[in-house]
């Protein structure tokens, strides 16, 4: 039995009762966190609350200011989307119809019907969505994890191709944007080094190009 871990926000106390009732029948163990929301929660204190959490997913509900709350779901979304944007995220709904106009299209596939728990076949549909997601990003996480530093090395060692540099670069891209409030990276994904990188394999194209050129 696999274990996962999802982050809930809701105002009304019978809808994360509910949320928490739809996770248990699942066939594996999910585990619901929940963060309190009232009307003197700030945004950016409930999102600092989010990022430092262990989570795996985040849910949340889309119509936060029915009970004065200063913000609503789909805006903290977006926002904690410009910060972790791979980071699995869905907003929840009981009206999908007003929430797609409002927010970026980018973020029209997170949403998620509420209506689900009243049928079966599609609670577990969306329980499902849920775990894949979250196996998913942790997937692309270990795999660019595992080839850039295979690639490090054996750049370290041997020449790669342009293909593979430019593998490398994506791998890179890819593990700094996961999480846009980074400030200090390992050697490997440091910035800088990427850069000079880059310059190098630009003059390597241009030497390919000017042969090609010349030839």
């Amino acid at each position: 039995m696999a274990t996962y871990k999802i982050g809930y926000i809701d105002e009304q106390e019978a809808e994360r009762i509910d949320f928490q009732n739809l996770m248990e029948d699942d066939e594996d163990d999910i585990v619901v966190e929940l963060f309190e929301v009232t009307p003197e929660t700030s945004m950016d204190d409930l999102l600092n609350q989010i990022l430092d959490s262990d989570i795996e997913c985040l849910v949340v509900d889309y119509h936060l200011s029915e009970t004065g709350v200063r913000f609503e779901g789909s805006d903290l979304i977006e926002v904690f989307h410009e910060i972790r944007p791979y980071f699995p995220k869905i907003i929840y709904t009981a009206k999908e119809d007003k929430v797609i106009p409002e927010v970026e299209n980018e973020i029209i596939y997170m949403i998620n019907d509420k209506s689900i728990k009243q049928d079966e076949k599609r609670s577990n549909d969306f329980r499902m969505k849920l775990k894949t997601l979250i196996n998913n990003y942790q997937q692309d996480i270990d795999e660019a994890k595992t080839r850039l530093e295979e690639l490090t090395e054996k750049k370290k060692a041997y020449k790669i191709s342009i293909d593979e540099e430019n593998e490398l670069f994506i791998h890179k891209k890819f593990l700094i944007d996961l999480d846009s409030r980074r400030t200090a990276l390992p050697e490997v994904l440091n910035t800088q080094e990427y850069l000079s990188s880059l310059k190098e394999t630009n003059l390597k194209v241009d030497e390919i190009l000017k042969r090609i050129k010349d030839a």
